[in-house]
């Protein structure tokens, strides 16, 4: 779930005053909705203001970051400057892992077996989509990458660096479409259809690419899809969208369509998820309590069984 928070909530997590979040919100740096008349910060919105001050700097001084994760809250410390170009490895022996990947139960799943795992270690997640997972890993600011893509894709996005590609779980990607599919919308063709409301996701994400990528395939220009250049940044807020009638139809994996009970999802095409890593960190602290992990009949069962994705190959692991 999308936890809320207060203005208040948000600046004791941030060790900053409530004005400063103000401030942040009125510089369009930190993104908020309105409940009723309440001001209130998503977990999303916090996390993204977080992935974008790590990258800027935006945090100074003693203020650091903490962010929520179901093995419980990790801090993640101050590091001296000179040490800013070791941050991944000073993170991983001082606090735990690194890992990006955009808002999965699956991946709530695992976070909550490592902590609990006696070789185990903390995981921070950072929210992001595979591109830029990818983009974190090549440059070292992360141990894990989840990625949704092609391998040859990974590896243009990684160059020579020797991965090792965990599958995590195979699922569907498909249409968020409301219930009984008033559109009849089936294919990626009927997006260009004369009436029909799109809502896009944003670059970078499996469901754009995979959009783009049929899209310049067929020769079909963005320009004629109603929605294209309105971006969401999750599963979630895509299903949402279609729930409330901002739009006919969203691109998405099919858990985020049965949780809101009101939509029926429309499957286009079966996709790996990944935990892509450096093959020489496979040795390092953590990282065999996520292999012993991912490849137990445990986690195979209560994954299939609360997410209903594909274990078929959960626990195989590829080098390239």
């Amino acid at each position: 779930m999308n936890k809320l928070y207060t203005a208040q909530e948000v600046a004791d997590k941030l060790q900053i005053k409530k004005n400063t979040v103000y401030e942040l919100i009125k510089r369009g740096e930190l993104y908020s909705s309105k409940v009723g008349k309440q001001l209130r910060i998503s977990e999303q919105q916090l996390n993204q203001y977080l992935e974008r001050s790590d990258s800027g700097s935006t945090l100074t001084g003693s203020q650091s970051a903490t962010l929520g994760s179901p093995g419980g809250n990790l801090q993640i410390p101050e590091l001296p400057p000179e040490s800013s170009l070791l941050k991944r490895d000073y993170l991983l022996h001082s606090s735990g892992l690194i890992l990006c990947g955009q808002f999965s139960p699956a991946l709530e799943l695992l976070i909550s077996q490592i902590s609990i795992h006696p070789a185990g270690i903390p995981v921070l997640q950072s929210f992001m989509n595979s591109y830029n997972s990818l983009y974190s890993l090549y440059f070292q600011k992360a141990h894990i990458a989840c990625a949704s893509l092609e391998r040859e894709q990974i590896c243009s996005l990684v160059p020579g660096t020797p991965l090792s590609l965990l599958c995590l779980y195979e699922y569907d990607l498909g249409f968020y479409v409301r219930s009984g599919n008033p559109r009849n919308i089936t294919e990626l063709r009927d997006l260009s259809r004369k009436g029909i409301k799109f809502i896009n996701r944003e670059k970078g994400s499996t469901p754009r690419i995979y959009l783009d990528q049929f899209l310049f395939s067929n020769k079909i220009a963005p320009s004629q899809l109603d929605g294209y250049s309105t971006e969401l940044v999750s599963d979630l807020s895509a299903a949402a969208a279609i729930t409330t009638c901002k739009a006919d139809v969203a691109l998405g994996e099919e858990y985020a369509a049965h949780q809101s009970g009101l939509l029926d999802f429309i499957p286009l095409q079966s996709l790996p998820m990944y935990l892509v890593m450096e093959t020489a960190a496979l040795s390092q602290p953590g990282f065999s309590a996520l292999l012993e992990i991912v490849r137990s009949e445990d986690f195979r069962t209560i994954l299939q069984g609360q997410t209903g994705y594909n274990v078929t190959r959960t626990g195989e692991l590829l080098s390239i």
